[in-house]
């Protein structure tokens, strides 16, 4: 009988159990955050900016509501403690959050971390004494973090890397796995020259860091990616983070609440998807997009302005709008990525001018029919709204609350936009290149001048003053607004405006969406 009763017990252990779900990310869960800043390293001591910048860090996390932990200047065996109480920590559908600063090394195609203590003089030391990034990735995927966040400052000038060969390679090729997003301190195979951690440039990237994480309802992409900017920006181009995402779904460092657009639901487009639509409650300033390849659009709020001016008379009379609704409207201009997704999907049609370049760089070479092909492929393929602005909505956006000539105010000055005049590079920059305006909107002044809903009238007399937009049937004259980066920035004022037909495909002419709210 014994027998027995230990037989049926060891079959019901080895039986087959049902494989477990993979998990969803929670809507608003917090997540676990490790930060570990390693400086005392011998032979190459790092100063306190790292620490600095680490300890920082670790205060804009908690504030965001992580569960942060600093750790300093550990050996191997405390990395590997650390990182065991880290997954330990990481809730199963959770955010999980790893940063590093210190030295990395790339081994035979691996990116290691380097602890202190560690003695490194060949490529097989780095990989044995080191903790392999992927060694990291893999132990937050076991815990089951959904997303895998991964923060590198650790491309830096090491001693031990010249010790078995005479270049830097950096940290090597950095390709995080599924539902990942990653931001090194500089591009695969490059180093961040000031390795004395007391230079300029040794503070740089997590201090924009953080001053991007603080930008209200920005999605971890928008952050990553606008840190990239700012530290390229601040470090006149010797130093450029890279950034590499593979989430499927947008995901927010700070809690966010976010639900569908209407009309989706699981009969609907492929793109339908939860973590997609705009934000519950609706707040101004408040950031979303409809699908993966969609525009992201921000929420502005219902209000009255003057719009107009006395510069020209097509500007004339200065009169009262109210916008009595709030609505969404691109944060950027439609950029190539997003077009060439249109493009791909049999919605718009192409190739336009300048096709080739970056990817977020703003779409040119876009007629008003093509801009309004553009809009309804979004709105079929998302099942929402999309539109182009009226020409009251746009201005209304652009000045995001001001009333002088440029948002920032009367003079262009330089560094604002990007124009003739303005301090820009005579091309289009990446979307997003200059500040936001007070209503988290970029590049409304110069970049690609974009189209609105409007027909072309010589003056505001008997304009709408409810926002909405002047239409006639068969307009051939159609409005752009906002300039160029081939415009003088006169003409790059938030009440410029400007006559332009319909069919022409210009190089300096795009878009930026708009969207109606629930």
């Amino acid at each position: 009988m014994r027998v027995f009763v230990l037989l049926v017990l060891l079959l019901a252990a080895c039986a087959p159990r049902p494989c477990a779900a993979a998990p969803e990310p929670r809507a608003g869960a917090r997540g676990a955050a490790l930060l570990v800043a390693n400086s005392a390293y011998v032979g190459g001591r790092l100063g306190e900016a790292p620490l600095a910048g680490a300890r920082a860090l670790e205060r804009e996390l908690t504030r965001l509501g992580f569960e942060a932990t600093l750790a300093v200047d550990l050996d191997r065996a405390g990395m590997r403690r650390a990182l065991d109480a880290f997954a330990a920590a990481i809730r199963p559908g959770a955010p999980a959050l790893f940063f590093f600063s210190g030295y990395g090394v790339e081994a035979k195609g691996e990116a290691c971390l380097i602890p202190l203590g560690a003695d490194v003089w060949t490529e097989a030391d780095a990989r044995a004494q080191g903790i392999a990034l992927a060694s990291v990735f893999a132990a937050m995927d076991k815990a089951g973090a959904v997303p895998k966040v991964v923060i590198l400052d650790a491309s830096r000038r090491n001693p031990f890397e010249r010790r078995f060969r005479g270049f830097s390679a950096g940290l090597g090729a950095l390709e995080p796995p599924p539902q990942s997003l990653l931001l090194s301190a500089a591009q695969e195979g490059q180093v961040v020259e000031d390795a004395s951690g007391t230079g300029p440039a040794a503070g740089v990237f997590v201090s924009e860091l953080i001053k991007e994480m603080r930008a209200p309802d920005a999605s971890a992409d928008d952050v990553f990616n606008r840190t990239r900017l700012g530290v390229s920006r601040a470090s006149g181009g010797r130093q450029t983070p890279l950034v590499r995402s593979t989430l499927t779904a947008p995901f927010f460092l700070a809690p966010q609440s976010l639900a569908p657009p209407p009309g989706l639901n699981e009969d609907g487009p492929a793109d339908a998807q939860a973590g997609f639509g705009p934000p519950r409650p609706l707040r101004p300033r408040a950031v979303f997009r409809d699908c993966a390849a969609c525009p992201s659009l921000v929420v502005a709020p219902a209000g009255e302005f003057q719009m107009g001016s006395e510069a020209f008379p097509a500007e004339r009379p200065v009169h009262a709008v109210k916008i009595a609704r709030p609505f969404a409207i691109g944060r950027f201009e439609v950029t190539r990525a997003q077009w060439d997704a249109c493009v791909a999907a049999g919605g718009c049609e192409g190739p336009r001018l300048e096709s080739e370049g970056e990817p977020d760089a703003p779409a040119g070479g876009v007629s008003f029919e093509d801009a309004r092909a553009y809009v309804a492929w979004l709105a079929k393929t998302t099942g929402a709204p999309y539109r182009l602005p009226s020409e009251a909505e746009w201005e209304f956006s652009a000045r995001g609350g001001t009333t002088d000539a440029f948002w920032w105010g009367e003079e262009a000055g330089s560094d604002h936009a990007n124009c003739r005049g303005c301090g820009g590079p005579g091309r289009p920059t990446v979307a997003g290149a200059y500040p936001a305006n007070p209503f988290g909107l970029y590049d409304t002044s110069g970049n690609i001048a974009e189209w609105v809903a409007d027909c072309w009238r010589d003056s505001y007399a008997d304009a709408p003053r409810d926002g909405g937009a002047f239409d006639a049937p068969d307009c051939r004259i159609r409005v752009a607004r906002g300039g160029s980066y081939d415009s003088a920035a006169r003409f790059a004022r938030s009440a410029a405006r400007f006559p332009t037909q319909a069919e022409l495909r210009y190089h300096a002419n795009g878009l930026r969406v708009a969207r109606d709210l629930p």
